[in-house]
């Protein structure tokens, strides 16, 4: 995706963990355990669906800043595997940032949770960009 922020902008958000919950409705939980250096330890909780028919997620991750890259792989949680990373990159015309996710993961859990899952996903997705875009951090 493409926003009009500048680089930096976009950096501090995608590394604002203690504020995400507030700004991504698919997250109930979003916190920095642990600090040092580029190395970061994030704990995120989630729940999608509706009322009858939602699931719950917890990842413990290891995050890593290597701009233009911020790896992130799962080190415990409710994931078979949960690893990826954001890239954030100035676009060609230079107002602006493109911004590009690539996850791998398999969920614990039913065919139903992946339909959920990757709702979830999208949601958080469309949120960022509109957190972004209307002057987050």
């Amino acid at each position: 995706m493409s926003v009009a922020a500048g680089t930096e902008r976009v950096w501090r958000i995608l590394t604002s963990f203690d504020e995400m919950d507030a700004h991504l409705s698919g997250l109930t939980e979003s916190k920095v355990l642990k600090k040092d250096g580029n190395y970061l330890l994030v704990e995120q909780r989630a729940k999608v669906g509706i009322s009858l028919l939602s699931f719950s997620f917890r990842v413990v991750m290891d995050v890593v800043e290597d701009r233009p890259f911020l790896y992130f792989s799962q080190r415990q949680g409710s994931f078979v595997t949960f690893r990826g990373h954001w890239r954030v990159d100035p676009t060609s015309e230079g107002k602006g940032t493109r911004i590009s996710y690539y996850l791998e993961t398999s969920p614990a859990r039913s065919l139903g949770a992946r339909h959920f899952e990757n709702l979830m996903i999208k949601q958080n997705l469309e949120q960022l960009a509109a957190w972004i875009d209307n002057g987050g951090i």
